[in-house]
């Protein structure tokens, strides 16, 4: 937590980030402090040219400062925006699994209209993007933040394409239906913690090995597939339309993947390096 000099620093910085003033007194006058203590400490900014005037902040250069990681960033909406879609595809992620196990074209048909939601949404963080404070972010952040939210975005692509499949007569026989409820926990898990990453920079591991032991369950679940169908040619197509959803299952763990390391190279400034960051 910040004390003293740093925290009106912080509050200074914060103050132009989002208000843009034209001058040192209307800061001060904000803040409810001198100007001359504002200038004092504005001073060695303006010397690096990391505050210039009128008084705006150049965020790339102050991001390789100390004190970046410590003030309130203009993203708080754009987070929302990426919790709220996170949030769609989790119920989505319900409704395709109790879709697949009860036939229920209903809950498919809702995922497949919430998926235009989640485009909608993506959209509105692209924009929202290059509007108002968040024009001065660093482009490297905002490229972070427009990744995420298209990998978020194609994990709803994913569940609509099951959800498809599921109005198409795709349905999990009964063989099957614990090595199914252990996927779908699998990957509810992956994006729970993908998600607590961008949201409330937690940072676990244990997505990793939750990634491979999603590969493992893929791998047996097709292989008892393989035993209990073999040699029933008139069921060739269930034998498709189930590869298929295993594909997008798959794609999906893959996505988790990349929302927690983009999220954690976002919030941390480390690139993602997969399992040897455990």
């Amino acid at each position: 937590m910040l004390r003293g000099k740093d925290a009106t620093l912080a509050a200074i910085i914060e103050t132009i980030l989002k208000e843009e003033p034209e001058t040192q007194d209307e800061i001060a006058k904000k803040l409810n402090i001198s100007r001359r203590y504002v200038a004092k400490l504005l001073k060695p900014l303006i010397d690096e040219r990391i505050v210039l005037h009128p008084y705006v902040v150049d965020i790339e250069k102050l991001s390789k400062l100390d004190i970046y990681n410590r003030i309130e960033k203009p993203t708080s909406h754009i987070i929302e925006l990426l919790d709220k879609m996170g949030n769609k595809v989790l119920k989505n992620l319900d409704k395709v699994h109790k879709g697949l196990k009860t036939g229920n074209v209903e809950e498919a048909k809702s995922v497949i209209y919430q998926d235009y939601t989640l485009n909608k949404l993506e959209e509105e963080v692209n924009i929202t993007l290059k509007m108002n404070d968040l024009k001065y972010l660093p482009p490297r952040q905002t490229a972070l933040l427009a990744k995420i939210a298209s990998n978020i975005e194609r994990c709803g692509d994913y569940l609509s394409n099951i959800a498809e499949e599921i109005l198409e007569g795709l349905y999990i026989r009964e063989y099957l239906h614990q090595d199914i409820d252990e996927i779908f926990n699998i990957t509810k898990r992956m994006f729970t913690i993908a998600m607590d990453m961008v949201r409330d920079k937690k940072v676990s591991f244990e997505i990793y090995d939750l990634e491979e032991e999603l590969h493992r369950k893929l791998d047996k679940i097709m292989k008892v597939l393989s035993e209990k169908e073999k040699g029933k040619t008139k069921d060739i197509n269930y034998y498709i339309q189930f590869g298929m959803f295993l594909k997008d299952i798959e794609r999906f763990g893959d996505r988790c993947i990349k929302i927690f390391e983009t999220g954690k190279e976002f919030h941390y400034g480390e690139p993602g390096e997969g399992a040897k960051n455990r």
